[in-house]
């Protein structure tokens, strides 16, 4: 069989041969030179089993196998491993560690790889080396920085993402259509998340400017989830009120900057209407995010209590349930106004996702018979309704501090696109 292999490789024609093989072999032969001078270049204070000339030239015995056929290859690879299993054996005494034992078959079987996919192993080559060169930052960030709380709420929020959304049904299963079990999960995913994204703001760049930057990226996501989170902070910290308000109301920012940007693709001509409002809005919001932060008492890089938890899941259920009542109001309004009842309906909707219920307008002022003043007063409702619902979310998840603060700077942005809007259409 090997024979046959032999033949069979070395009758390719040479145009073949340097298009389908010899790319494979120099690939190979670089990953073994890469992951090789990476082990010498850690350990150079002491004598390798296994160096950069023995990754190179496995990866060419290897890669050299692997094109004779696969029984060779699996000859040689059985070689390998027992050779490997006598060094560990014999190193064991001196070091337990079993990197380089398994950095050697790692460089066998991509070095095998590379006589198939070339891209695929070449990258998996550097993410190898990479990892191998990342020894000292590595273990400092899982023994030094990660406290076992982060660990556990690392490892709840990616089971809650890849072992439970999966699982659930993308179907309403209420006899109104307005509960999905997908939909629901996803926003407790979304808060804890948030709580997340803030906690690891907070360790990298410090308070005072990890709360505003956490809250203004999860306001692309959830600025209700925001509203959430901070106001946990909040009722675990008093002292971290101002920061957190501030926080809140970047959030919304964001938010009502994706409103924009969500008009600008679904109706382009509604959005040339509401413009102007809505820049007054995100500059109120603005103002006063800023006067938070100067009267914030947080500074600089404040110590952190590791111990404390990233997100709190039964606070996240607790909003997730509050927003489900939301969503059941909104259909049952719905039903009870009939289809004239529209803009009304995206209102209420706004009281849970403002930029679906401004997508629901958009696609009404595609219609030739809508009546673009009603639409854009149709806006203000669910701006209108959004303020309400997070008013309510931060004095359950903040208290009442939080909530009247943020409730304040949130009325101010209405009251800043309704007025500017009422100069627009003439109100005034």
């Amino acid at each position: 069989m090997t024979l046959d292999s032999i033949q069979r490789f070395t009758s390719k024609a040479p145009m073949a041969f340097q298009a389908d093989v010899l790319s494979g072999f120099v690939t190979a032969l670089g990953i073994g030179l890469l992951i090789g001078t990476v082990r010498e270049k850690l350990h150079a204070d002491k004598t390798l089993n296994s160096g950069i000339r023995t990754h190179a030239v496995l990866s060419l015995v290897c890669s050299v196998g692997m094109t004779l056929g696969l029984n060779a290859f699996l000859v040689i690879f059985a070689v390998v491993g027992a050779l490997v299993v006598v060094s560990y054996r014999n190193s064991l005494k001196s070091d337990a560690g079993m990197t380089g034992e398994v950095a050697l078959m790692a460089t066998a079987m991509l070095s095998a790889l590379a006589t198939q996919n070339t891209a695929l192993a070449a990258s998996l080559g550097v993410v190898v080396a990479s990892l191998l060169f990342a020894k000292v930052p590595l273990r400092r960030f899982s023994r030094e920085l990660l406290s076992i709380t982060e660990l556990q709420d690392g490892l709840l929020l990616c089971a809650a993402i890849l072992v439970v959304l999966p699982l659930l049904p993308k179907v309403p299963v209420d006899p109104w259509g307005a509960l999905e079990p997908y939909a629901l999960w996803r926003i407790v995913v979304l808060i804890m998340a948030v709580g997340m994204a803030g906690h690891v703001a907070l360790r990298v760049v410090g308070t005072f400017w990890g709360f505003p930057l956490a809250g203004f990226f999860s306001g692309m996501v959830s600025s209700t989830a925001a509203t959430a989170s901070f106001g946990q902070h909040v009722r675990q910290d008093e002292g971290m009120l101002g920061i957190s308000v501030a926080a809140t109301l970047l959030s919304n920012v964001a938010s009502v900057g994706l409103l924009a940007l969500v008009l600008q693709v679904s109706s382009p001509h509604l959005l040339g209407l509401v413009w102007a409002p809505l820049l007054a809005a995100i500059v109120s919001l603005l103002v006063c995010a800023g006067y938070g932060l100067s009267r914030s008492n947080v500074h600089g890089q404040a110590v952190m209590d590791l111990n404390a938890h990233a997100f709190n899941l039964r606070h996240a259920l607790v909003i997730t349930l509050t927003i489900s009542m939301v969503l059941l109001v909104s259909v049952w309004l719905r039903e009870w106004l009939g289809e004239t009842g529209a803009i009304a309906s995206a209102v209420v909707v706004g009281a849970a996702e403002i930029h679906a219920a401004a997508i629901s307008l958009a696609h009404m002022s595609m219609q030739t018979d809508s009546n673009m003043l009603h639409l854009q007063w149709g806006l203000c409702g669910v701006l209108a309704a959004s303020v309400l619902s997070k008013s309510v979310v931060a004095l359950v998840s903040g208290g009442l501090k939080f909530s009247l603060r943020v409730s304040a700077a949130l009325a101010l942005m209405w009251v800043s696109f309704a007025a500017v809007l009422a100069w627009q259409t003439g109100f005034v």
